[in-house]
């Protein structure tokens, strides 16, 4: 595995989930997820343990990415990837909320599909940075 490639993946991932997450649920979304989301614990978000969350979830996406990636196109790999990860780590966590504290399905599906974009989006920048093993980027070593 190539250390410089993985901590720029790492790094790029990193910044456009945190930052695209930012926009959709407190800019975008903001208000439908105080309305559907169910009551906060905290009065406001704990940001450190948010970007940590991100920053595990984006380590294993480059992790995982790296070990799989077999070829083709670093866009289009990287977009299926992404969504796919999105949809694992999201939908589950998700239902098991749900089951928990007070929400709606409507909360679990708009948000399922909201994570299967973003962490789509951070599959692509994954993929754009690996490149391409038909370009003669090392991909994965």
């Amino acid at each position: 595995m190539n250390g410089k490639k993985f901590l720029m993946a790492l790094v790029g991932g990193l910044l456009v989930m945190w930052l695209l997450s930012g926009l959709w649920h407190v800019l975008i979304m903001g208000d439908f997820y105080a309305e559907n989301a169910g009551p906060l614990a905290y009065e406001a978000p704990k940001m450190l343990f948010i970007i940590i969350g991100y920053a595990i979830l984006t380590i294993l996406m480059v992790y995982i990415y790296t070990q799989g990636y077999k070829g083709g196109s670093p866009l289009k790999e990287g977009l299926r990837f992404g969504a796919v990860m999105g949809l694992l780590w999201i939908l589950p966590f998700n239902v098991i909320i749900y089951a928990v504290k007070e929400t709606s399905v409507t909360f679990i599906l708009v948000d399922a599909g909201w994570h299967i974009v973003e962490q789509g989006i951070g599959g692509i920048v994954i993929g754009l940075i690996y490149g391409s093993k038909k370009s003669g980027v090392e991909t994965s070593s």
